[in-house]
């Protein structure tokens, strides 16, 4: 018998050395061999077992960071893959013995083992070689953090639930809650309580307690992506033991130790909260706020104007309200549930010179109406897929509204539940909805799912900055006008409100005309100042019309003509300042911010990333992340290096499609949006290949399919609508009172960050749209 094959016996025995029955095994796995097999394979064990007492010093020798351990009364220096084999492999060899020690020398990642191997020697790609590499910021990190955390890394044993003991090392300590580093080789529960000892800070202090477990309950199980060695615990102290107060005052034994420990989180985090703000204020998707089924409160950001774009009428009325009716609130606000999301389809068909909607959620219908209104809806240019999610507010986030109920002009504790409006699909896409064969059912089955005409309420708007939106003011101004239509028609009215370029009336009698149509309007009154202007035909279009007809939002048609009208309307607001009242504009204050900023970062449903200029190449640089983090992100956590996670598979020969061209410095230019698919091959938890396609990659959708149904089949696919936006201003209110409060503490560090923020010259959004690809190409599995 070959050694190998000796070897191969031995391993399999280990468990049962001690056990009674062991020669019986013995003899019975190499029954047929000579008796030199056996003996040999005794020897093996007998040398596999025996009690080690060598120290392991791997400084200089692995691929990783070591730090000291005391070990079963032993010294080591070990990293953190040669860490979670000594756990493993105490288990399985019974104690610490030649057989662990040797499993400790030989790890995957030892450079001599390496070597031997032929592998590379050097750690991963940098930078330079990888520019698709980004830092992830967890978004709302230090939101509920209502205490400073002491970053120190100090050997701790843990004593789980069903009386493992477990070594491992902290990550940060607070008075409430700690994060351990901990070896993935045992099962960790959330939920579960565990007892901790701080065995290394035993030995360095004499504080009153410190001897005495400590109870945690385990509320986060989080994965080490560079390194699957180990997991992150993240913990919440049970008793109310000041223990660890007095450890982290001793730590910070000086006011400048104090102060330099508190300055450095504040640092960390001006920097996490300047890129969330700018991710608020740029966000593609629509935060709404509810008070039980009633919209009440939408916000706005730079990128986002579309999807509140698409539900305007002919009229220009907003009907937003419609969507989420009281039946269809009332299945996604059930009593108790925190948060819920569904798939919405949408379309709009003319009727008679009016714009009717019609939307479908999921589970509302059955699968053959579903078809027919994919069949029906699809064929339209106004076709569109959304993502509705929606979170219960808790007490704490309604009481933080309820604060600024008089400015938002809302009845106090209203607001009830927050929600996320994503768009995922658009008319791009619709040829997937027409595969399936169009069920036998009248047009009429779609009727339920029409929008109401009128919404009986309209939602508040408001924008994510405390900027001004209007490129003028508008002023309270009665004058008696004369609307003469495109087609003739002759109606009387008054102006609301005027501005240099546009004004509001209201008419005497309903008009018939739509938003975008043109009029002229005869300023009677206004006529007298200036005879010689041409005020009685000023040429305006119509912006927008109320549900009634009376009342119209105009704006002037800007041609040589009409110059001089424009300059006559400057002249008399400006002579007339202190008579004229300016119309008042909601404008967020900096609190009502913070507040909406705390309630929505927490309900992230897309992943930003914040895009530099690198020479004269545009690079991701940042990318916002929320735990539990989602499936797709995990595999770009895993490809990247280190810390960091990698975009290549999204960016790499694509960057003029996905950076370049949508994050173009044009004035007005609209985010661009692109479908990628992902192919995924892994071995364990370690990923063999990626393999990604834009939707335009394909040569057909019979491609595509084959694409999805293969990566199904060989590991994991997953399906990301991109988005690509230009960033003009990255600024605000919020970050410049940040930097105000940071440059009290470092000047240097203000201006650094400020650099950093308008550094960031585009934003990019991921969501995954795994599942909707999956049910509009019928491959749900």
């Amino acid at each position: 018998m070959q050694q190998p094959e000796i070897l191969s016996i031995a391993e399999r025995l280990i468990p049962a050395y001690h056990a009674d029955d062991f020669e019986f095994l013995l003899g019975q796995m190499t029954e047929g061999e000579p008796p030199s097999v056996k003996i040999l394979v005794k020897m093996e064990l007998n040398r596999v077992m025996a009690p080690c007492t060598k120290s392991i010093d791997l400084r200089g020798r692995v691929n990783g960071e070591c730090r000291e351990y005391e070990l079963d009364g032993l010294k080591h220096w070990l990293d953190d893959v040669a860490f979670n084999a000594y756990h493993k492999n105490t288990r399985k060899f019974g104690g610490y013995t030649e057989g662990v020690w040797e499993a400790l020398c030989n790890t995957h990642n030892n450079f001599r083992v390496m070597k031997q191997r032929g592998q590379s020697l050097k750690g991963g790609n940098t930078a330079e070689s990888s520019p698709f590499e980004v830092e992830p910021i967890n978004l709302g990190y230090d939101l509920k953090r209502r205490e400073n955390r002491l970053r120190i890394c100090s050997q701790i044993e843990i004593k789980l639930a069903n009386k493992q003991i477990v070594h491992a090392v902290t990550v940060d300590l607070s008075p409430s809650g700690a994060k351990f580093k901990v070896p993935s080789a045992f099962g960790y529960k959330l939920g579960e309580i565990v007892n901790v000892r701080f065995v290394e800070l035993e030995k360095n202090s004499d504080i009153e307690g410190i001897h005495d477990a400590i109870p945690y309950r385990i509320v986060g199980v989080d994965e080490s992506y560079e390194n699957d060695a180990v997991k992150f615990l993240r913990l919440l102290k049970l008793d109310d033991t000041n223990t660890l107060s007095i450890v982290i005052e001793q730590y910070l034994k000086s006011d400048a130790q104090k102060a330099r420990h508190d300055n450095q989180d504040k640092i960390i985090r001006a920097r996490s909260r300047g890129f969330e703000h700018t991710y608020l204020k740029h966000t593609c998707n629509l935060p709404v706020f509810f008070s039980g089924d009633e919209l009440k409160l939408v916000l706005m950001t730079e990128n986002n104007h579309s999807i509140w774009q698409y539900w305007q009428d002919e009229r220009n009325q907003q009907t937003l309200s419609s969507l989420f009716n009281s039946q269809r609130m009332a299945n996604l606000t059930t009593p108790g549930m925190k948060g819920s999301n569904n798939v919405l389809y949408s379309f709009t068909h003319d009727h008679k010179g009016q714009q009717l909607f019609f939307s479908m959620m999921m589970p509302e219908a059955s699968r053959e109406v579903r078809q027919l209104f994919w069949h029906i809806g699809a064929k339209k240019e106004s076709w569109k897929a959304f993502r509705l999610s929606v979170f219960e507010l808790s007490e704490e986030e309604r009481q933080e509204l309820s604060a600024h109920s008089t400015e938002l002009g809302l009845e106090p504790n209203c607001l009830t539940h927050c929600g996320m409006l994503q768009e995922i699909s658009d008319h791009r896409s619709r040829q997937d909805y027409l595969l399936t064969d169009k069920p036998r059912l009248p047009s009429s089955e779609l009727n339920p799912f029409r929008h109401a005409r009128n919404p009986s309420y309209n939602p508040i708007c408001l924008y994510f900055d405390a900027k001004s939106r209007r490129k003028e003011p508008r002023y309270q101004f009665k004058s008696p006008v004369e609307l003469t239509s495109e087609n003739g028609e002759k109606l009387q009215g008054t102006t609301l409100d005027l501005s240099k370029h546009g004004a509001s009336i209201q008419l005497a009698e309903p008009s018939r005309m739509k938003a975008g149509e043109l009029c002229n309007i005869n300023f009677k009154e206004l006529q007298l100042y200036d005879k010689k202007l041409p005020l009685d035909a000023v040429p305006y279009k119509v912006i927008r019309i109320s549900p009634g007809g009376k009342q119209l939002q105009l704006a002037i048609i800007e041609e040589s003509q009409t110059m001089r009208v424009i300059a006559f309307f400057g002249k008399l607001i400006s002579h007339n300042q202190e008579k004229l009242i300016a119309k008042k504009e909601l404008l967020p204050s900096n609190n009502l911010l913070e507040g909406l900023h705390d309630i929505l970062l927490d309900k992230a449903v897309s992943a930003p990333v914040f895009v530099e200029k690198k020479g004269s190449n545009m690079r991701p640089k940042v990318i916002g992340v929320h735990y539990p983090i989602p499936a797709y992100l995990t595999l770009f956590a895993k490809l990247g290096n280190g810390q960091s996670y990698s975009l290549e598979p999204i960016y790499k020969g694509r960057s003029a499609t996905l950076l370049a061209e949508p994050m173009k410095h044009i004035e007005g230019a609209e985010p661009q949006y692109h479908e990628l698919y992902l192919s995924a091959v892994k071995f364990g938890t370690r990923i063999q290949s990626v393999e990604s396609k834009l939707l335009s990659d394909f040569s057909g959708i019979k491609e595509r399919i084959k694409f999805i149904k293969n990566a199904q089949n060989i590991g994991e696919f997953y399906a990301i609508r991109i988005c690509g936006a230009p960033v003009f201003d990255p600024m605000t209110a919020l970050v410049r009172k940040d930097l105000e409060e940071l440059a009290q503490i470092s000047l240097h560090k203000a201006r650094s960050l400020e650099k950093e923020i308008n550094g960031i010259i585009g934003y990019g959004e991921l969501t995954d749209i795994t599942e909707e690809i999956l049910i509009r190409l019928e491959l749900t599995q």
